[in-house]
């Protein structure tokens, strides 16, 4: 037990910075979020806050996978990229709301999307350049049926043809041996 007052000690301790940041002026949604591998997802990126309301800022938006080794980053295609692309630049946060399909749904898993919103140009691998906390939304994969459960009915015809081939071999083989007994 006092072993793991320390670990949960340097839990609390190691949490990220980012949780220190305000929420970013901009929230986005996955719908649906929970689809077959190849389906499309539709994401919608809205500002927060109401038109006029404050000085009209602009930010360079990025949806990342936010539960993986490597970076991949979501194009404004739909297409996952390693390198940082930005999935809409130079955002006013008047703006109205971005909505866009991501067309095909890949890689089968769950996933946990960040939408980072950093300065127009800045990098957002460098949490340094954060001023806001990202938004994580979830969308479950799941992986497309391969039709392996269908019988294939060519192999099925050739499994019962060799089968009765290999029957009227044994017969011809026992009727042989009788005649030449009898």
């Amino acid at each position: 037990m006092k072993a793991l007052i320390p670990a949960a000690l340097l839990a609390l301790a190691a949490a990220p910075a980012s949780a220190a940041l305000p929420a970013p002026p901009f929230d986005f949604s996955l719908s649906p979020v929970s689809v077959t591998e190849g389906a499309p997802v539709t994401i919608r990126i809205a500002p927060v806050r109401a038109p006029g309301a404050g000085p009209s800022e602009v930010h360079d938006l990025y949806l990342a996978l936010a539960r993986t080794e490597e970076a991949s980053f979501l194009n404004e295609v739909g297409a996952w990229s390693p390198s940082p692309v930005p999935y809409a630049r130079a955002v006013g946060v008047d703006a109205p709301p971005i909505v866009r399909q991501w067309p095909q749904a890949w890689p089968p898993g769950e996933h946990a999307f960040a939408l980072i919103v950093v300065p127009v140009s800045a990098n957002p691998l460098a949490r340094s350049a954060w001023r806001y906390r990202p938004v994580i939304r979830w969308v479950d994969v799941e992986p497309r049926a391969t039709g392996d459960a269908s019988p294939d009915f060519a192999t099925v015809a050739m499994l019962a043809v060799a089968t009765l081939g290999a029957i009227a071999a044994v017969w011809l083989t026992v009727l042989k041996g009788r005649r030449g007994a009898g």
